[in-house]
């Protein structure tokens, strides 16, 4: 074995908000776990950096509980010590809209904007598979790079560790394979993972064992000499006795740089070896190294359904509806409310979560989440429309000359069977003699399929 002539060991957590415990439970260890790690970062001689998973949803859930650290968090990102972002949650793409997927880096780039700015580095580290255009939309948002676990097939080994992964349309990103995964160098010192939690002694040499080992697989993987090691894993707090185990590290290697650092500076030096990359297009759907669980892309149908359902409402009804009567009608267009909305979407959009692998209390939990995304595009719809479009007839003599407006939000006209459902004070009309009639005048044909009758208000 060839020793790495540098090694970036980079502390993290991978935090999944609801799995086998509900989002609440799991937000009781997250404050410690934060906790923790900002007085480490501000106190601990060595300890350097650490990563927060990559997605920003955590900072939110975090300050809602502890808003008098948020100065804390903005000050070590902005020191470089603490990394955040670039995506809002970490999802699984095939399971949500294209629209999603942007709206989850643009929203969290404008979380992690309030502390001094999201990593650059495209860290995606458990999702059940990638989409081909990741790339693309990467790229799009000033992100060159990609570090993922999952997804790939026969082709992982003759890519390496280390590959360009090209989108459909030739966007490129320059994408790093984490060998063993994002837990390979987790709870060092330690026999079993779970012992991370635990008051249990770190072994330096158990440590040692464990990165000779990693190194010997990574030697065959890479024709560099620049290696990473991701210390942490699922809901792990930091690495206790970090400092002994690194001193361990160095000893045992002395051919080698340990530096504790973020995945940018790793990429960073990476890139500055000047190797050519062999290069990859296409989807990652594989599953040779680490299952994708592709069961989970139809277990509980119905959550599918329901995303779909608010998906169309707030992409393909609401906003082009609300942009219209804004430019059309002079009506406010309400960002702030849609902004809510998808955000309470894509909290619904975590790979645990819209997988529907987790317990049933995470997932009816998420039904909550589903409707509120509903009730709020459509009462957005109702609203508006009622405001553009008039209640009555414009000569109308008594209530019962009521108008009826039909909305088109896509982009070409349309020949649709329309079904509304009319609501009407108690009275009512007589239905042997209602008509519906167009603005021109002409009989439209239809039937009365359902009645009911509601008070006003």
């Amino acid at each position: 074995m060839s020793a790495p002539a540098k090694v970036f060991v980079v502390s993290h957590t991978h935090w999944d908000r609801e799995w086998y415990l509900p989002f609440s439970r799991f937000r009781v260890r997250l404050i410690d776990v934060v906790e923790e790690v900002l007085d480490r970062l501000e106190n601990e001689d060595g300890f350097e950096h650490f990563l927060l998973d990559g997605q920003a949803a955590v900072l939110d859930d975090y300050l809602e509980v502890k808003p008098a650290d948020r100065e804390r968090i903005a000050a070590l990102v902005k020191a470089g010590k603490l990394s955040i972002g670039p995506w809002f949650i970490l999802s699984d793409t095939f399971l949500v809209s294209g629209e999603a997927t942007v709206r989850n880096l643009l929203l969290g780039d404008e979380v992690c904007a309030e502390f001094g700015g999201a990593s650059k580095a495209g860290y995606v580290p458990d999702a059940f598979g990638h989409i081909a255009q990741m790339p693309q939309l990467l790229s799009k948002c000033g992100i060159d790079s990609f570090v993922y676990t999952r997804g790939n097939g026969d082709e992982i080994d003759k890519l390496g560790l280390e590959w360009t992964w090209r989108a459909p349309d030739g966007s490129e990103v320059l994408a790093v394979h984490q060998m063993e995964g994002y837990c390979n160098a987790a709870a060092l010192g330690h026999e079993e993972l779970w012992h991370a939690f635990t008051k249990r002694k770190v072994d330096p040499d158990r440590a040692v064992a464990k990165v000779r080992e990693l190194f010997e697989k990574m030697d065959g993987e890479s024709d560099g000499r620049i290696r990473l090691l991701m210390n942490g894993c699922d809901h792990h707090p930091p690495q206790r006795e970090f400092g002994r185990v690194l001193s361990a590290l160095r000893e045992a290697f002395p051919e080698t740089e340990f530096v504790h650092s973020d995945l940018s500076s790793f990429l960073e030096a990476l890139r500055a070896e000047g190797r050519e990359a062999k290069s990859w297009s296409g989807e990652l759907r594989g599953g040779k190294r680490h299952p994708i669980l592709s069961g989970v892309w139809s277990a509980r149908m119905y959550l599918k359904q329901a995303n779909d359902v608010c998906q169309t409402l707030l992409a393909g009804i609401a906003e082009p509806t609300l942009a219209a009567a804004h430019f059309l009608h002079g009506r406010d267009y309400p960002a702030g409310t849609l902004d809510a909305a998808w955000r309470q979407l894509l909290l619904n959009h975590p790979h645990d979560s819209i997988c529907g692998c987790s317990i049933d209390s995470v997932h009816r939990e998420m039904e909550t989440r589903f409707a509120g995304v509903v009730q709020t595009a459509e009462q957005l719809l109702i609203d508006t429309t009622n405001a553009i479009a008039p209640s009555f007839a414009p000569d109308a003599t008594d209530d019962h000359e009521t108008a009826i407006a039909v909305v088109n939000p896509r982009p070409v006209r349309r020949t649709e069977v329309v079904e509304r459902l009319v609501v009407l004070q108690p009275e009512g009309p007589d239905w042997a003699e209602l008509g519906l009639y167009d603005e021109a005048g002409n009989a439209v044909p239809f039937e009365v399929s359902e009645v009911h009758y509601v008070e006003r208000f």
